[in-house]
């Protein structure tokens, strides 16, 4: 049986988290998570908690395709990442417009006081969604 693929979208307070069923089918979001002190052991809690095989981060590339700033954390964190789980794989993912469907459909769905709690997660989704429609 094939392993669960795990999502984050990282950004510099909160990381939105999202997890797929065992045939990579559906993306379900999971509570925000803050990046502080605690975070990669967190998120080494939810791997091993939904059997994670595979970990996609959103990697937020500028208009043109380039790596900047945020990119570069994006990737330090993953490489920290990667020291909490050696034996499971961690690949990229362009996020470039994640933020804008996951704020689109919010706008449509949810009250506007709930949005800001929902978007990262919800931006999650669609960076998992991204690489399981890449993988079939």
């Amino acid at each position: 049986m094939k392993k669960r693929v795990l999502a984050l979208d990282v950004g510099n307070k909160r990381i939105g988290v999202a997890y797929s069923d065992p045939l990579g089918i559906s993306a379900n979001p999971l509570p925000v998570i803050e990046n502080d002190q605690k975070v990669f052991e967190k998120i080494k809690g939810i791997v091993d908690q939904y059997d994670i095989g595979t970990v996609v981060i959103g990697l937020p590339l500028t208009l043109k395709g380039e790596e900047g700033e945020q990119a570069r954390i994006t990737r330090k964190f993953a490489e920290k990442l990667k020291e909490y789980m050696p034996d499971r794989e961690i690949k990229f993912v362009d996020e470039r417009f994640t933020t804008t469907l996951a704020e689109r459909h919010l706008r449509e769905t949810t009250r506007k006081s709930k949005r800001k709690e929902k978007l990262d997660s919800l931006s999650a989704v669609y960076i998992l969604k991204t690489y399981l429609d890449s993988q079939s």
